[in-house]
């Protein structure tokens, strides 16, 4: 009797592109290495019932595509919890990266056959008008201005990843060397932390934004989240790091982060972040920050000797 193939769920970004990125060709893909597919739009809820067959559910696209459907699974209390494999076509595709993802959809799709899975954890945030969760990061200060202005910013001239990463680092230096700190109280591992910040972030993976290495230790099964402060006296150490990736180096982030499992903040200012969404502030905001160990399963390649 003839094997049954697996099946998979595809959650795919129909904007992304033509050629390699198109339905059709994704889809094709898939299937060529032997899996049945069935697909949903990620412009679309994800309404449809993913059976109870289903091997894993596949999301084809960038960052932004992967928290929108890991959002929408959460949204819905896992009721369609699977395990997630990715095709990353974003821009910085820093989830993927962070997981050793390769960006070669034959090779990644070939790997699959003899995975990995990888536990995720996931961030939750309680303070706010509902509850959020965050996957790659949560923060405070530059960053969520940085997404702002961009947002902002004429990019008709932008026609590579390498440009748009440009355009942004230039970006982040005029915010850092203008930016006014903030005061925050965090209480972290037993202590009380305060000052005045020009940035906080807690990382769940190493990278933010434009390929921003904040935390080289950062690991999304390890069960804790990175810290990291920058504050007013540090800022010339953030516009250094800033510029010496603007230069196409490969600096490490001068500043060490605090590993931590949960904490509280008190931000009196506007600009927060949760992943890649903006999140409305006002003028103070008092957030209880948390981890949710293992959430998640994430499919990866079989480690090669």
């Amino acid at each position: 009797m003839k094997k049954k193939s697996k099946l998979v769920r595809l959650v795919h970004n129909p904007t992304a592109g033509d050629g390699e990125y198109s339905k059709k060709r994704i889809i094709e893909l898939i299937e060529s290495h032997g899996y049945r597919c069935e697909y949903s739009s990620s412009k679309k809820k994800l309404r449809k019932i993913i059976k109870p067959e289903t091997a894993f559910i596949v999301i084809a696209g960038g960052d932004g595509t992967i928290r929108k459907t890991i959002m929408s699974l959460l949204n819905k209390k896992l009721k369609y919890k699977r395990p997630i494999a990715l095709l990353p076509f974003g821009t910085a595709n820093n989830i993927a990266t962070s997981l050793n993802i390769p960006q070669n959809n034959t090779r990644n799709i070939s790997s699959w056959a003899g995975y990995n899975l990888k536990k995720f954890d996931v961030g939750q945030v309680a303070g706010l008008q509902k509850a959020s969760y965050f996957i790659e990061s949560f923060g405070f200060g530059l960053f969520p201005r940085l997404m702002k202005t961009l947002k902002k910013m004429n990019r008709d001239h932008i026609n590579s990843a390498e440009a748009e990463f440009e355009m942004a680092l230039k970006a982040l230096l005029e915010i850092t060397r203008a930016y006014s700190p903030v005061p925050f109280r965090i209480e972290v591992n037993d202590k009380i932390i305060e000052g005045r910040a020009i940035m906080i972030e807690i990382m769940n993976i190493s990278s933010l934004g434009p390929h921003l290495k904040l935390s080289e230790d950062a690991d999304s099964e390890d069960g804790y989240f990175d810290l990291v402060i920058v504050t007013e006296t540090q800022r010339r150490k953030m516009e250094d790091y800033v510029s010496e990736k603007m230069a196409l180096k490969d600096p490490v982030f001068p500043i060490k982060p605090i590993r931590t499992k949960s904490l509280s903040i008190n931000w009196k200012g506007h600009d927060v972040h949760g992943d890649d969404q903006v999140i409305k502030a006002y003028d103070e905001v008092n957030l209880e920050i948390s981890l949710l160990d293992s959430l998640l399963e994430m499919v990866t390649a079989t480690k090669q000797d």
